[in-house]
């Protein structure tokens, strides 16, 4: 049966529309949902910064990977497992976990796949992936769960929540959280986000599931991430503590650093 020709040009034109949404989807997003920072961890990382060391391992699928552990003074203490935000690196968090360690709080830097320099492409399952390699590249240096703290930014956040929800760990601390990718995608595109965004990372929808603490940390003046999505996650999970920070935008956050000392080590503060 022949379609009218005003039927076959409206066929078209859809066709080229999910044409455009698809391509939009699977080749531009990801690009734009992640842009990585090349900057690296430095050849001479154990000089730069004594008793830090640099550990290499691999993803699930044979990807390398590496980070960057300092270990406090305590060695039964918590080690946090930072996540780092969109357009930085692992290496970047060197200015200033050596405040953490100080204040005994070990921490490792893991990086992920396109970002740091290392190659591959991101997907959701791989910054899964990823992070589980991180995991198990700290128990095997010996500490275990009972000891490590899942610490994510920005981008992270998602990463640690989700490696919240398989496995228990002592500790969970989100800083300028979002609630999913999809609704971040909601605030450039619109009712389209659904469509176009690949990747869900869908914290508010997990974070109800996470049994350990939960701290969630989020200024009033973020300029990336909405405050109102760190409260929705805050309010979806049952006890968790919650730190509006007044004035602290997504890239300055005054004091961060002695707020997670307080959150995860709040004895070290008396």
């Amino acid at each position: 049966m022949a379609f009218p020709r005003s039927t076959g040009c409206a066929l078209s034109i859809l066709i080229v529309l999910a044409a455009g949404v698809l391509i939009l989807r699977f080749f531009v997003a990801r690009s734009l949902i992640y842009p990585g920072s090349p900057v690296g961890f430095p050849p001479d990382l154990e000089s730069r910064l004594p008793g830090a060391r640099l550990l290499r391992y691999h993803s699930a699928d044979g990807t390398p990977l590496e980070g960057a552990l300092l270990r406090s003074a305590d060695p039964a203490g918590p080690v946090a497992v930072y996540f780092h935000g969109n357009a930085e690196s692992a290496a970047q968090g060197l200015s200033w976990i050596g405040i953490l360690a100080s204040r005994g709080i070990g921490v490792l830097l893991p990086e992920i796949r396109g970002f740091g320099g290392l190659p591959g492409r991101i997907t959701e399952d791989h910054l899964y992936a990823d992070g589980e390699a991180a995991l198990a590249a700290l128990r095997a240096e010996g500490v275990p769960p009972e000891r490590t703290v899942l610490l994510g930014r920005s981008l992270g956040t998602g990463i640690a929540v989700e490696l919240a929800l398989r496995h228990p760990y002592r500790q969970l601390v989100l800083v300028s959280p979002y609630t999913s990718m999809v609704d971040m995608g909601r605030l450039v595109v619109g009712p389209l986000a659904p469509l176009v965004v690949p990747d869900r990372l869908d914290s508010l929808g997990k974070i109800g599931r996470v049994r350990m603490p939960v701290v969630i940390l989020h200024g009033t003046r973020d300029d990336v991430i909405p405050v109102r999505m760190g409260r929705a996650l805050a309010a979806a999970a049952p006890g968790a503590r919650y730190i509006e920070v007044p004035e602290a935008r997504h890239n300055e956050f005054p004091g961060l650093e002695e707020r997670l000392v307080g959150v995860i080590r709040p004895e070290m503060l008396r």
